[in-house]
């Protein structure tokens, strides 16, 4: 059993030996500073780039210069460590072709990436969120690339790992997604900026760092923060914020407003963060929502940000020019972009926009933002690599990209009060199960059909009879009942029954299918004694 386990300890090291995961950020200027990030297996030596302006095919003694850095751990992850270089005083808009690694274990192949202009050079970035670890995840990273923009920026929700480290194969599957799809045409490997979400903490909200293991150490940005700017070129800054996972949205009031004086005089002010203030699934009045409102929405007003980008929703929108909760007239308001939907499953919008929003779908997506000395262009792209909105709507690709959006199948949220559910045998307004019986109307001008299924836990609940119960063709205006019942099992103390619903028709105008679909609840609990 021992030498099994040195066999076991001595093939971890191995593969872990060679330099993984190689990515670029940016802990200071990105016109002249990278920070460099990497795996390997644990060591002595100290971490070293080296690095020049002309390719020396990676040997490393060729050269021209060189850099050390540190070596970070992640807690119970004793096969593996972090090493990171901070590189300083590079040249702006300059290709840099670098090996990193150590004398203990070795360096990388030659890779390279190029530092941001200085001046009013136009610029390309990617953004967006929500991401995860399926294949459309590689597949829109790819994609992405294929833009060959200067840097990406992720508006968190990463890998999924939720702050746990048993889940660190997460982080393994996204960081070989990036290294291997983030290259550009030239070859160029594409820096990233990243905010911090929910799912990248134990526990998602009002935590500490200690429950984040992976977001501040595998991602040199700010060592002790959770929140940043970054300028990018003589005409951008982005504001880098924390929608209440390790640091409050009140706490981070004091710090915007003096960054926001201190980038006055940047023509266009950027924002990314993880939890929306104008969200397009989740409710308006979510508690996350209106405290970015409460906290952040006046700063943003007072300063005329440009745009926002938004995440958490797992859907595509583009918002009106808003300014204080309102739809301004004058041009002068926010763009608010979103809702993160980089790969990660979508969520269903409203079929009628909210007032807030001038459209919304149910897509997965990146955008693709230019900024010039002139204006900035944003563009929706999707699974298929195709443009599905552009902004401003007087650039000429706007109207091909507006019939490719409403051509789009979507998901929408049911309205409500075309599914109602009647419980018998409530008892202090607890239901203790029983008959329900389910209506359905139909509001719409064209037919209906709808589907329904209850899901439960067996052990938990018996009944259900008649589910699942398709609806098919229900007249416009009119309204069908399905009788069922359900029982907690006397075992059970309570149980929640979820009641899916499928809905289907067409649109009059164009005769689209339109899905929809909605969630509705059954609390059942033992009678009180």
């Amino acid at each position: 059993m021992k030498r099994l386990l040195l066999l076991l300890s001595f093939i971890s090291t191995q593969l872990w030996a060679q330099p993984q995961h190689i990515l670029f950020t940016y802990m200071g200027d990105p016109s002249t500073t990278l920070a460099v990030n990497w795996q390997s297996a644990p060591g002595e030596s100290s971490p070293v780039v080296y690095y020049d302006t002309v390719s020396r095919e990676g040997n490393h003694q060729a050269y021209s210069y060189q850099s050390e850095g540190q070596i970070l751990s992640i807690p119970d992850l004793e096969d593996r460590a972090i090493y990171r270089v901070n590189l300083q005083d590079l040249e702006p808009a300059t290709t840099y072709f670098l090996t990193v690694g150590n004398a203990e274990f070795g360096f990388s192949p030659e890779i390279k990436v190029k530092t941001i202009p200085q001046d009013d050079t136009a610029l390309r970035f990617v953004t967006g969120g929500d991401m995860g670890t399926s294949e459309d995840v590689r597949t829109l990273l790819r994609h992405s690339a294929t833009f060959d923009p200067n840097f990406a920026v992720i508006g968190g929700d990463i890998a999924y790992a939720n702050g746990l480290t048993e889940s660190v194969d997460k982080w393994d599957t996204w960081l070989s997604y990036y290294t291997e799809e983030m290259i550009t045409s030239e070859g160029h490997t594409i820096p990233l900026v990243l905010a911090i979400g929910n799912h990248e903490v134990r526990g998602g909200f009002n935590k500490t760092k200690a429950e984040v293991p992976f977001y501040f150490t595998l991602f040199g940005q700010e060592e002790e923060r959770s929140y940043f700017t970054r300028q990018f070129g003589k005409n951008l800054v982005f504001f880098v914020l924390d929608t209440s996972h390790v640091a409050s949205h009140e706490s981070q009031v004091e710090w915007l407003e003096k960054a926001f004086t201190t980038y006055q005089d940047i023509r266009y002010t950027a924002a990314v963060y993880h939890v929306p203030l104008y969200p397009s699934h989740r409710d308006f009045t979510n508690r996350y929502s209106e405290l970015g409102r409460k906290h952040w929405g006046p700063i943003f007003d007072r300063h005329q940000l440009t745009v926002a980008f938004e995440n958490h929703d797992h859907t595509y929108k583009r918002s009106h020019l808003l300014k204080h909760d309102e739809v301004t007239e004058d041009g002068q308001g926010t763009l608010y972009l979103g809702d993160g939907c980089w790969g990660r499953n979508t969520r269903a919008v409203s079929y009628h926009p909210r007032e807030y929003l001038k459209q919304s779908g149910a897509i997965k997506h990146f955008w693709v933002a230019d900024c010039s000395s002139e204006k900035m262009v944003y563009r929706a792209v999707d699974l298929d690599n195709q443009v599905f909105d552009v902004y401003p709507e007087t650039e000429p690709e706007a109207q091909v990209a507006q019939e490719i959006f409403d051509a789009k199948e979507q998901n929408y949220i049911l309205p409500d009060g075309v599914v109602s559910l009647h419980k018998t045998h409530t008892e202090n307004d607890r239901w203790i199960g029983g008959e329900v019986t389910i209506t359905v109307k139909n509001p719409f001008s064209t037919p209906l059909d709808i589907q329904l299924k209850a899901k439960f836990a067996d052990n938990k609940i018996t009944g259900g009879s008649g589910l699942p119960h398709s609806f098919k063709q229900i007249a416009p205006g009119a309204e069908e009942q399905l009788l069922t019942s359900f029982h907690l099992r006397p075992e059970a103390d309570a149980h929640t029954i979820d009641i899916v619903i499928g809905a289907e028709t067409r649109d009059p105008e164009s005769d689209r299918v339109l899905r929809f679909w909605k969630t509705d609840y059954l609390w059942l609990t033992k009678p009180t004694e």
